[in-house]
């Protein structure tokens, strides 16, 4: 099956079959404006069964991105994991087994690559920063090149400093 090939969910949860897949980041739109470069694949794996006739997926997905540091706006690669168990049925309001989160549209025509790029999105850091004993680089190597000194040891100006001599007159 080709990543873009959608899925039958009903004849796949029948057969309890297992489906993986990788998908390429560039390819998903809406998550490319959160990564620094849209470089890597999305591994996605779905275990798809049937629970009470209706059609269920546990889907794991798994990327390394390399998003942007919002401290240093310097480049920060993390691992983006999710898990999740899925019903998929034809109304929203269908009833799911418990624990399993509604997907509604067809069950013969599930869209997997929009499943793993909803996750990918739920997985990404709300600010992402790097951790305690990272490195942040960007501005601060910037500062640091261009004065020889850290951010610490650069001199603090003061533009408005001269301003008290010049209302005095």
């Amino acid at each position: 099956m080709a990543p873009k090939e959608p899925l039958d969910a009903l004849n796949l949860a029948a057969a309890s079959a297992v489906v993986e897949r990788e998908f390429r980041l560039a390819d998903f739109k809406r998550l490319a404006d959160r990564l620094k470069a849209p470089d890597g694949v999305a591994r996605a794996r779905i275990e798809m069964r049937s629970a009470g006739g209706v059609p269920t997926g546990e889907l794991v997905v798994r990327a390394e991105a390399l998003l942007t540091c919002q401290r240093c706006l310097g480049p920060l690669r993390r691992t983006l994991e999710s898990a999740s168990q899925l019903a998929f049925v034809e109304r929203e309001d269908a009833p799911v087994p418990a624990d399993y989160e509604a997907i509604p549209g067809d069950p013969r025509m599930v869209d997997l690559a929009e499943l793993v790029e909803d996750e990918l999105l739920l997985s990404l850091p709300l600010i992402p920063v790097h951790g305690t004993g990272e490195k942040c680089t960007g501005q601060e190597s910037q500062v640091t090149r261009e004065t020889g000194a850290g951010p610490i040891a650069q001199e603090m100006r003061r533009p408005f400093a001269g301003l008290k001599d010049l209302l005095k007159h």
